[in-house]
C-alpha cells in the first residue's frame, strides 16, 4: 500500500532517514556522538552540484553516497524529461525507497493504484510492493530520491557499464541485460504488470528509415 503524503518538508524527510539507521547509530541527548559509534562529517550540496550517475534511464546526481551515510542510506536526484518512463514495474526485496517531488508531475504505480504526485508530495514505496514511476506530463519533472542500503547504489553504478559491455542490439536486448542486473540486485522487473496508462512511453522506438 502507498503512504501518499502531502506537503511533507525536506526536514521531515531527513528525519525519517536518521530513523532508518542500523542498531548502534545513535547520538547522546546532548547531540555529541555516543562513544564507540562512527561518525561521519556533515555534507552539504548546492543546487545543481552532486555527482551525475551514467545511466540508461534519465538523468541522475547522487547527493549522498551510502558510505558517506555510514550504510544507512543513498540520496539521489532524477531529473525526468518531458513524457518520458522512470522505471519499469519492479519489486525490491533488500530496500525501500521514499520520493519527494520538487518540480513537475509525477505519475506513480503501486500495486494497482496510480497516483499524480506533485511539489511537496511524498511516497514510501516500500520493499515487497511492485511499483514503478513515469513522466506522462509535457514539462520536466524532478525528484529526491532515497533508498535504504546500498545495494541499489550498486545497482544504479552497474547498469550503463553493463549496458556497454553486452552492445545489445535492440531495445528489448538491453532490456534484458537490465532485468539481469537488477536481478542480481535483489530488483524483480515484472514488464507483464506494466498498466495501460505507462505503456506509451516504453514503448520502443520506430525503427529508422
Amino acid at each position: 500500500m502507498l503512504k501518499y503524503v502531502l506537503g511533507l518538508s525536506g526536514a521531515t524527510i531527513a528525519l525519517a532517514a536518521c530513523a532508518s539507521a542500523e542498531p548502534g547509530h545513535h547520538h547522546n541527548p546532548d547531540g555529541t556522538h555516543a562513544e564507540g559509534v562512527h561518525a561521519h562529517p556533515d555534507k552539504l550540496v548546492v543546487a545543481g552540484a552532486g555527482k551525475t550517475v551514467e545511466n540508461p534511464f534519465h538523468p541522475v546526481r547522487l547527493l549522498l553516497s551510502s558510505e558517506e551515510s555510514a550504510g544507512d542510506v543513498t540520496v539521489y536526484e532524477f531529473e525526468l524529461p518531458p513524457r518520458s518512463p522512470g522505471s519499469p514495474p519492479h519489486t525490491h526485496t533488500l530496500e525501500d525507497e521514499y520520493f519527494y517531488v520538487t518540480e513537475g508531475v509525477l505519475s506513480v504505480m503501486s500495486g494497482d493504484q496510480i497516483l499524480s504526485l506533485y511539489p511537496g508530495d511524498f511516497a514510501a514505496l516500500n520493499r515487497g510492493n511492485t511499483h514503478m514511476f513515469w513522466n506522462a506530463s509535457d514539462k520536466t519533472t524532478k525528484l529526491i530520491m532515497t533508498t535504504t542500503g546500498g545495494s541499489f547504489e550498486e545497482f544504479m553504478a552497474s547498469a550503463a557499464p553493463r549496458i556497454a559491455d553486452a552492445q545489445p542490439d535492440s531495445a528489448e536486448a538491453a532490456g534484458a541485460v537490465i532485468g539481469q542486473l537488477a536481478a542480481e540486485h535483489g530488483i524483480m522487473i515484472s514488464m507483464e504488470k506494466m498498466p495501460e496508462a505507462a505503456a506509451p512511453f516504453y514503448a520502443p522506438p520506430p525503427p529508422a528509415e
